[in-house]
C-alpha cells in the first residue's frame, strides 16, 4: 500500500472510490497495463488526513507491489509494463483515510487478453531427426515468454506419454517409439487464473525422413527338428533365430516359452525327447531396446475322445470315438496305431483296437471315458470325457397339505423320484393346463397354488411332468384329498339354545347350553363362554352339527350371559347369538319342570319311538367358470 504524508486529522467523508484500467478493452500481449485508484472525500479543517492506497489481485489478502504516488493525493497508480496471460484477473483497490476505509474492483482483462491470442504458442524441438523403432528421442516444449506455473503435455497421436508442472517455462522429456509408423507428437500447455484455465496446443507432425520409425526386423523365426511328422519318443530340437544383423548384439535377448514356463536354451535351441505331455505352442520371444516380437511353432497332439449322440437317454445306443488328430503319416502306418477305450481305468475294449465302442445307455455306462493311442512302445493318453445317461422322467405323484377347503387357496406338490433335470411340471384341471413349473435342482417338488369350490373339482386334478424332447407329459393320478367344507358366514352361523328357557329357569336344576351348527363339514370344535368372566367354561369336538355343555344345579351366582363359538378346518372363529338368563328362587321339595318335547328329542335321542337327526346343506354349486382358479 502506500500512505500519503499528511498531519493527523480529526474527521473525514469518503463517497466513493474507482479503479479504472487502461487500455481498458483487447489488451494485447506485452502491451503495459496501467491500474488508476481514485478517491473522492472531503475532511474537515484546513489539513490533508493520511490516505493509504492497496492493491489486491483475484481476493487474495496478498498485497501487490508498491503502487506510484502522483501529485495528486486523491490518485495512484499501479503499473503492470509488458503484460502477460498471468496478469489477467479482478483487481481491487482499498483506501483507508483516518481510520475509515473503502475498496473497489475492476477487471483487469479484456476479450483478447483472456483468449488465446493472449497466449505465447509453445515451441516443440526433438533432438533427433532418423529414429528406429524402440529407439528414444529427446523432446522439448518450449513457452518461455509466459510467466506463472505452466503445466505441459506431451502426446504421440492421442495418446498423451508425459505431463509435466514447472514455473521455468519449459520441459524436456526422453520418450521412446517402439512401433514402425509416422509419429504426430503434439505439445500443449495450460495455465491457471483463478478459477479459469488457458489453454495453448501448438501441433507439431514428424514428416519424413525426420518422423519415419523404420521396423525394428528382430522377429524369431523357430525351427522344430524333425520338421515332419514328430511322434512320441523322438528327440525335438527347437531352434530360435533372428536377423543376423542383430543376431550378435549383446542387449538382445531370445527366450523359448511354453505357456508359462520359459524353457532352457543353449546356443539357441532346445532339445527334448518329447512325451504327449510336451505337446501344444511353442513361442520364440525376441526382445531388443523394449521392443518384443514373438513367433510359435505348434507341435503334435494327443488323441481326443468323444461321445455321440450329446444326450443319450437310457436304453438308448451310443458311440465312443478315439482318434489322433495329428497323424505323421509319412512313419506310421494307420493300422500301426492301436487305440484303447477306458471307463473309470477299465478298458472296455480288449482285443479290439479300432478306437470305437459301442453300448446301450444304462448307469452301468456311466462314468469317466479316456482313450490311449499306442505305436510300438510309445503311449499316447487323451483327456476325459465324462459321461452319464439322461434319465426319461417318472410318473409324478400329486400331493396337499393337509385337507383342501373349499373356496380358499391351498397348496399343491408334484414329484417325480426320477428324471434328468430340468423337469417341467403341469398343473392340469379336466385336461386344461392351469400352471407350469420348471425345476433345475434335485430332490426338489413344483408347487403350485389354486382355489376350488366342489369337491368335485378338487378330484379332477392332476399333474404332469416332462424332460428334454418327451414329447407329452407324463400324467399323475388324480388328486385324493380330503375336503372340508368352509363356514358359510350367516346372520349367525352358530346359535345357542338354553333349555329350559330362560323364565323357567329355577335355582338347583341343570341347565343345558345347546349350540347348534347352522351350516358346515365336521368335525367341529365347539367353545362355551361366559361373558361376565369372559372365561372358558368348556370344549368339545364333535362329529354332529350340534353339541350341549350342561350347568349342574344352578345357582343364583350362575346367572349371567352365554354364548359358544365354531371352528372346522376350513372357518375362523364362528360366533353364536348370546343368551341371558337369571337363577330363580325354588319352589320347594317338588317343582315341575317343563321341558319342551323337541328338546328331550335332542337331550336323549336313545327315546324307543323317536331319533334326532343332525343336518348338514350342500353348498349351492360354484359358476362353471370359477370352479378352479390357480394363482401364480
Amino acid at each position: 500500500f502506500i500512505q500519503m504524508p499528511t498531519s493527523s486529522l480529526v474527521f473525514a467523508v469518503i463517497r466513493s472510490v474507482t479503479l479504472s484500467v487502461d487500455p481498458a478493452a483487447d489488451v494485447e500481449r506485452g502491451a503495459n497495463l496501467t491500474l488508476t485508484c481514485a478517491v473522492d472525500a472531503a475532511h474537515s479543517g484546513g489539513v490533508m488526513p493520511a490516505y493509504q492506497y492497496s492493491f489486491f489481485k483475484d481476493y487474495e489478502k496478498r498485497e501487490l507491489a508498491r503502487p506510484q504516488p502522483t501529485d495528486n493525493v486523491g490518485r495512484v497508480v499501479y503499473s503492470i509494463p509488458s503484460a502477460r496471460a498471468i496478469h489477467s484477473g479482478k483487481y481491487q483497490c482499498k483506501v483507508v483515510i483516518d481510520g475509515q476505509n473503502w475498496s473497489t474492483q475492476a477487471e483487469a482483462a479484456a476479450n483478447g487478453f483472456l483468449e488465446r491470442a493472449g497466449l505465447q504458442a509453445p515451441v516443440l524441438t526433438v533432438d533427433k531427426t532418423a529414429v528406429r523403432e524402440g529407439e528414444t528421442v529427446s523432446i522439448t516444449c518450449r513457452a518461455d515468454g509466459e510467466m506463472g506455473k505452466l503445466t505441459f503435455s506431451i502426446k504421440d497421436g492421442s495418446d498423451e506419454v508425459h505431463r509435466k508442472e514447472t514455473d521455468s517455462g519449459h520441459m524436456q522429456e526422453i520418450i521412446p517409439l517402439r512401433s514402425a509408423r509416422t509419429a504426430s507428437l503434439t505439445c500443449s500447455y495450460f495455465l491457471a487464473i483463478g478459477t479459469k484455465t488457458l489453454h495453448f496446443s501448438s501441433p507439431l507432425t514428424y514428416l519424413p525422413p525426420v518422423s519415419f520409425v523404420p521396423e525394428l526386423d528382430i522377429t524369431p523365426s523357430v525351427t522344430v527338428h524333425p520338421q515332419t511328422g514328430v511322434i512320441e519318443g523322438d528327440t525335438v530340437n527347437i531352434t530360435c533365430s533372428v536377423n543376423p544383423h542383430y543376431q550378435d548384439l549383446s542387449s538382445l535377448s531370445l527366450n523359448l516359452m511354453k505357456g508359462p514356463k520359459i524353457l532352457d536354451m543353449k546356443n539357441a535351441t532346445y532339445s527334448k525327447c518329447v512325451l504327449a505331455s510336451d505337446s501344444g505352442e511353442y513361442e520364440c520371444s525376441a526382445e531388443l531396446d523394449g521392443v518384443r516380437k514373438s513367433a510359435y511353432k505348434l507341435l503334435f497332439s494327443q488323441p481326443t475322445v468323444t461321445v455321440t449322440p450329446t444326450d443319450v437317454f437310457e436304453g438308448q445306443d451310443f458311440t465312443v470315438h478315439c482318434r489322433s488328430l495329428d497323424f505323421a503319416s509319412e512313419r506310421i502306418r494307420r493300422d500301426d496305431v492301436k487305440y484303447s477305450i477306458l471307463r473309470n481305468e477299465d478298458n472296455v475294449t480288449l482285443g479290439r483296437f479300432d478306437g470305437t465302442y459301442r453300448a446301450m445307455a444304462g448307469t452301468k455306462t456311466n462314468g469317466n471315458y479316456t482313450c490311449s493311442a499306442q505305436v510300438r512302445t510309445i503311449v499316447k493318453r487323451s483327456t476325459s470325457v465324462s459321461f452319464e445317461a439322461k434319465v426319461l422322467v417318472s410318473r409324478p405323484v400329486i400331493t396337499v397339505d393337509e385337507r383342501v377347503v373349499l373356496g380358499r387357496p391351498f397348496n399343491i406338490y408334484c414329484y417325480s423320484e426320477n428324471g434328468s433335470l430340468p423337469i417341467n411340471y403341469t398343473l392340469i384341471w379336466k385336461r386344461t393346463v392351469l400352471n407350469h413349473s420348471i425345476l433345475t435342482h434335485t430332490r426338489q417338488q413344483a408347487q403350485f397354488t389354486a382355489t376350488v369350490h366342489s369337491e368335485a373339482d378338487v378330484h379332477s386334478l392332476a399333474c404332469g411332468a416332462q424332460n428334454y424332447d418327451r414329447k407329452q407329459p407324463l400324467m399323475s393320478s388324480t388328486l385324493k384329498a380330503s375336503v372340508t367344507g368352509e363356514l358359510t358366514v350367516m346372520f349367525h352361523p352358530a346359535f345357542l339354545t338354553v333349555v329350559p328357557t330362560p323364565e323357567d329357569i329355577v335355582e338347583g336344576h341343570d341347565i343345558y347350553l345347546i349350540c347348534s351348527i347352522m351350516r358346515g363339514t365336521p368335525p367341529f370344535t365347539i367353545k362355551w363362554y361366559r361373558q361376565d368372566d369372559r372365561g372358558l367354561l368348556y370344549t368339545n369336538t364333535v362329529s354332529t352339527n350340534s353339541s350341549s355343555h350342561t350347568l349342574v344345579g344352578v345357582h343364583n351366582e350362575n346367572s349371567g350371559t352365554y354364548y359358544c363359538d365354531v371352528q372346522n378346518y376350513g372357518s375362523d372363529r364362528a360366533l353364536s347369538n348370546k343368551v341371558s338368563f337369571t337363577g330363580k328362587a325354588g319352589c320347594g321339595t317338588f317343582c315341575p319342570l317343563t321341558v319342551p318335547f323337541f328338546w328331550l328329542l335332542y337331550l336323549f335321542p336313545s327315546l324307543p319311538t323317536f331319533s334326532f337327526l343332525g343336518f348338514t346343506e350342500k353348498p349351492a354349486s360354484p359358476k362353471s367358470d370359477d370352479s378352479v382358479i390357480s394363482h401364480p
